[in-house]
């Protein structure tokens, strides 16, 4: 499993894992972890995070704000670099 799929599943932003797919989010993990290979700014991933959820799920399924997917990207980031050293 990897690291964007378990931070982003542990998080549920939704809600839906208790009652949806296991993969309910796979699209929006791809896009992260694109976002991922592309950038390891903490900024940058946390709007890329933000801007993923909102555009699937719209404003009124999405109400998470910016400093919590900033937490989000942090345990990402953070856990990358744990597996690095």
């Amino acid at each position: 499993m990897s690291v964007v799929k378990k931070e982003i599943d542990n998080w549920d932003p939704i809600g839906l894992l208790s009652h949806a797919p296991r993969d309910e989010y796979h699209s929006e993990i791809e896009a992260v972890e694109h976002l991922l290979k592309s950038s390891k700014d903490l900024c940058e991933l946390a709007i890329g995070i933000h801007s993923v959820f909102l555009q699937a799920f719209g404003e009124v399924s999405f109400q998470k704000s910016l400093s919590e997917c900033r937490r989000i990207a942090h345990k990402i980031l953070n856990h990358g670099e744990k597996h690095q050293r």
